[in-house]
């Protein structure tokens, strides 16, 4: 697969050109930055397009009628929320506890010229924000990731809100992950296939419940 121009992009996942433009500043501000910081693994540098923008954009038709805040835990480089706030979405909370991650973040949406919040902190750390949203790529196994989002939850929501929905892009052991948070939590979700990862899948968890052993 090859989506280095707009043409091949959007035959994977339409976008404005203009979004497409600032893809390619992203993507331009990634190499310059990366000879200095890890910010993606060295073995995707050649396919970040595929690896990392196309990865993360195939995400925003999951989140369209979200309408409150989105926070993306663990955004590194910014896959998938700086992307997914690129493309047009708004109210979209970026948490990274690395100092300098978050200063690359920054400099991409003021190129980018892209409106992001940046939490410079962990999560377990984060301020209490209303949110319909939380999302995350390759952070961490499904029993980790829910536990952060258990914490966060439990700090944030009010008595009688409505608990986030969550969005994660995972990968070849997401049949694994699952099967071992049945074991605590019954959870209700959706699979779906992912454009760049046969093995992997898209999960959708609506809601998450703790089973009593």
């Amino acid at each position: 697969m090859n989506i280095d121009t707009y043409d091949s992009f959007c035959k994977q996942v339409f976008v404005s050109r203009e979004t497409y433009e600032k893809f390619c500043i992203f993507h331009e501000i990634l190499i310059k930055w990366q000879k200095s910081i890890n910010l993606i693994s060295r073995d995707s540098i050649k396919n970040i397009w595929i690896r990392h923008i196309l990865d993360s954009a195939q995400l925003f038709s999951f989140i369209s009628d979200i309408k409150g805040n989105i926070i993306d835990f663990g955004s590194g480089a910014g896959f998938p929320g700086l992307i997914m706030a690129i493309m047009g979405k708004k109210n979209i909370h970026l948490v990274e506890s690395d100092h300098k991650k978050c200063v690359f973040l920054k400099e991409v949406s003021i190129l980018t010229d892209v409106d992001v919040i940046i939490h410079n902190c962990r999560i377990e750390n984060l301020s209490s924000i209303d949110v319909d949203l939380i999302t995350s790529r390759a952070l961490a196994p499904l029993n980790k990731l829910i536990n952060y989002v258990e914490i966060f939850v439990n700090k944030s929501t009010k008595e009688n809100d409505k608990p986030p929905k969550m969005l994660f892009l995972k990968g070849k052991s997401w049949k694994k992950e699952i099967s071992e948070l049945n074991k605590t939590k019954k959870i209700k979700y959706q699979e779906f296939p992912s454009l760049t990862d046969n093995f992997g899948r898209i999960i959708y968890i609506d809601k998450i419940d703790t089973l009593e052993i």
